[in-house]
């Protein structure tokens, strides 16, 4: 089969050896015998570290093309933690060095989206064998990733269609609309809608997304898509998304009270509202005046929020940690940037955008960019969501996968709180 340019270099250069490796062991006769063997392969070993710490500082100044890492080392911070930092920091892969580990430790290292095993004594064609296999499927993983910066334009383009489509109403109509909104929220016009988040595992409700809805006495129903701009031009989109915040709060707080196992909520930022004064004293004081838990809260963001002052956004999303609320990026995939977000911001939910997710089964390209995300996520001990999940056959890839958890209209559409209540019941 015809290899691309992109095979053919990767090819040439690990035929020629030209990889070089960081071994992370403490213990000096095995990482010098371990060492001795790479080098017989051909392989550059740059150094050899004790302890997490080091591991740490020698990926940053050295940067290896791969570590070898013990699982088990000595120190503050052990393998598997060391691993995390690692590929999170420096996107180097990892494999994992082990004599023998529980089924607890093994679990843990799986999670962090590890590139393999290599077990004691080594065996110099496994070892071979095991780094081939690792640093081509980290090479395919890197261009699958750079294949989402096509992606990333396409998804603004057609953004940037519907909203154009969403608000193609007469000037003067659209006056009108916007008037009619400055009033909602005093006519109890607008409501929360709320659609569940399933753990995958076992198919359990463990939460909910909170989704506005416009009820206009005139014209019916209003999607989202056609007032939320509106919202944000005219710059009421504060104080409808300070009430949505409390109402979902509240709703949460409620549903904790009546059922044994509290459900997270799920509230959606804009851009206005992040860059809000004192963003993260209204979230403080909404939590305080619902009595809910800061850990059942999830603040989801959008990658467009994030591309503002870095300054400004680290502030911000410091202050909001501090309580104690989850940060989730929001319709994950549609931006190849969103990745150096993921290493430089503590995130702790990735959701992949429902673009990804529709007919996923006859696509083997989306098939390979949701491993990768999956893979990756887990890599930096975030839990991965899938939005807008249809049919059996996605949910169980998306299973397969080691999707975490799901939501979509084959579980059910955005329904009223009286209605979410009956899946609670179940």
């Amino acid at each position: 089969m015809q290899r691309t340019d992109k095979e053919q270099n990767f090819h040439k250069k690990t035929m020629m050896h030209e990889i070089n490796v960081l071994i992370v062991e403490d213990e000096l006769l095995i990482a010098q015998n371990l060492s001795r063997k790479l080098k017989r392969l051909g392989y550059q070993v740059l150094d050899i570290v004790s302890s997490g710490e080091a591991a740490l500082k020698a990926s940053a100044e050295k940067k290896p093309n791969l570590v070898l890492m013990d699982i088990v080392i000595k120190g503050e911070i052990d393998g598997i933690e060391t691993a995390t930092k690692i590929y999170r920091n420096y996107g180097i892969p990892v494999i994992y060095l082990t004599a023998y580990a529980d089924d607890k430790t093994l679990q843990r290292a799986e999670n962090t989206g590890s590139y393999g095993y290599v077990l004691k004594p080594f065996n110099e064609r496994e070892l071979h064998a095991t780094i081939r296999m690792a640093l081509q499927k980290h090479q395919q993983q890197v261009e699958i990733l750079e294949s989402l910066v096509t992606a990333e334009e396409l998804s603004k383009n057609l953004q940037l269609s519907i909203q154009r489509a969403a608000l193609k109403i007469g000037g003067s109509e659209q006056l009108v609309l916007e008037n009619d909104l400055h009033f909602a929220l005093e006519n109890q016009e607008l409501q929360v809608y709320y659609q569940p988040l399933v753990r995958l595992q076992d198919r359990q409700i463990v939460g909910a997304e909170a989704l506005l809805r416009w009820q206009h006495p005139k014209r019916g129903m209003i999607s989202p898509t056609t007032f939320i701009p509106i919202a944000e031009e005219a710059g009421i989109i504060g104080p409808i998304g300070e009430w949505i915040l409390r109402k979902a709060c509240a709703q949460a707080k409620s549903w904790q009270i009546r059922y044994p196992a509290p459900l997270k909520i799920s509230v959606n930022l804009s851009v206005r509202q992040f860059n809000q004064e004192g963003l993260a004293k209204i979230v403080a004081q909404t939590l305080l005046e619902t009595d809910l838990a800061p850990e059942l809260l999830d603040l989801e963001l959008t990658e467009s929020l994030l591309v503002q002052d870095s300054m400004l956004v680290v502030r911000m999303i410091d202050e909001l940690k501090s309580i104690g609320v989850q940060l989730a990026i929001d319709d994950f995939g549609t931006g190849y940037s969103s990745l150096s977000y993921l290493q430089h911001f503590p995130f702790d939910i990735v959701k992949i955008d429902r673009s990804f997710i529709r007919s996923i089964t006859h696509n083997p390209g989306k098939i390979a960019i949701i491993q990768a995300i999956i893979r990756m996520a887990h890599g930096l001990n975030l839990k991965v969501i899938a939005e807008g999940v249809e049919t059996e056959e996605e949910l169980i890839f998306l299973c397969d996968n080691h999707c975490d958890l799901a939501q979509g209209y084959l579980f059910s559409p955005p329904v009223s709180a009286e209605s979410f209540e009956r899946f609670l019941l179940m």
